[in-house]
Parts: structure tokens; sequence; C-alpha cells
């Protein structure tokens, strides 16, 4: 691990010192990933989109959530953290322009579902992003029933496969001369 990208919201504080102290006990830096800055890793280009403000509504820690808008080669993948409906709604906003000038075309390839699948979520924003892709990082028997039916049934009405790890297990993904392609380990 080169570096730790961190929420600006530290709650649970408890936690958010644990990751703190190991940072340090290890020597890896630590800090605050700033919306709108780029970061390059390897092959990988993400800009941070969020979080752009503290969201005071619903749970403050899961709206501020990192959002990344990456390319991967010739794969574009939004990846949206814990966010609830009220920080997705910002980041629909932050995208609309970007996602209006694609019309007709794919605005993402991939998106990540937010907070593993819960149906807390801007429902406008799966709907813009038009991603073929949708995936869900999830533990299978959660007590919280993420993925939420609610969710699922969203990603039927837009047309999005849902590929769940609680299902699958690890998934990769990748593009190839304009094809998506995923592949999954067995759970």
């Amino acid at each position: 691990v080169g570096a730790i990208l961190v929420s600006p919201v530290d709650e649970p504080a408890d936690r958010a010192g644990t990751v703190a102290g190991l940072a340090r006990a290890h020597g890896i830096p630590l800090r605050v990933a700033r919306a709108g800055e780029l970061l390059v890793i390897g092959a990988a280009e993400l800009r941070v989109l969020a979080p752009l403000r503290r969201i005071d509504a619903g749970s403050v820690p899961n709206n501020a959530s990192i959002v990344l808008s990456g390319r991967i080669g010739e794969l574009d993948i939004l990846l949206t953290g814990d966010i609830e409906a009220e920080a997705g709604a910002a980041v629909r906003a932050q995208l609309a322009p970007d996602l209006r000038t694609l019309e007709g075309q794919l605005a993402y390839d991939v998106v990540k579902a937010p907070h593993h699948g819960s149906g807390n979520l801007d429902r406008e924003l799966m709907r813009a992003t038009r991603a073929p892709l949708t995936l869900v990082s999830v533990g299978a028997d959660n007590d919280y029933g993420h993925p939420a039916p609610s969710m699922l049934a969203l990603a039927r009405e837009v047309g999005t496969w849902v590929a769940r790890t609680d299902e699958l297990g690890d998934i990769a993904v990748w593009m190839a001369d304009g094809r998506l392609y995923v592949r999954a380990g067995q759970r």
C-alpha cells in the first residue's frame, strides 16, 4: 500500500483512529481526498468527484464516501462508495453536464452500486449513468438485506446486469476491442 485516501469525515472516530494509527505504524501516508483531484495509478486515471461538502442528512459518514470516476484503458467506471440518496443526487448534479453531452452513448461501462446495493440511493443517478454492468460488493447473508430488492428492481428497469460478490465471489472486469468482459470466481 503506497498511500491511503480517506474521507474528510472522521466517523466513527474509533475506526478512523484505528486506520490512522495503522497507517502511521506502517509508514503509509494518509491524506484526505479532495474533490476534483486526479489520481494516476498505473494505467488507471481516477478523478475524485465527492465528497464536495458535508451532507448532514442521512448517514453523514456514508454520504462523505469518496466517489471516483475513472478510466482504465478503454473501461469507464464509477465507484460510488457508500453514498446514500442525498450524496447520490449531489454527484448526479455534478455529472449532469457530462451525462447530457453523452446523449445516446454510454456514460459508464461499469458502476459500483452505492452502499452494497442499499435501497437508499439516488435512482436517477443509476438511470443517468446508463451502465450495462452494475457491481454489488456485498457479503453473503448480511444482516442488512443487501442488495435491496428495490435496488435490484431498478437495475432490471434500467437494463443493467448486476454482478454480486455474494453470489459470484471475486469479480474481474475489463474492456478489450470495445467489448466488456466479466470473469468471476465461484462462491
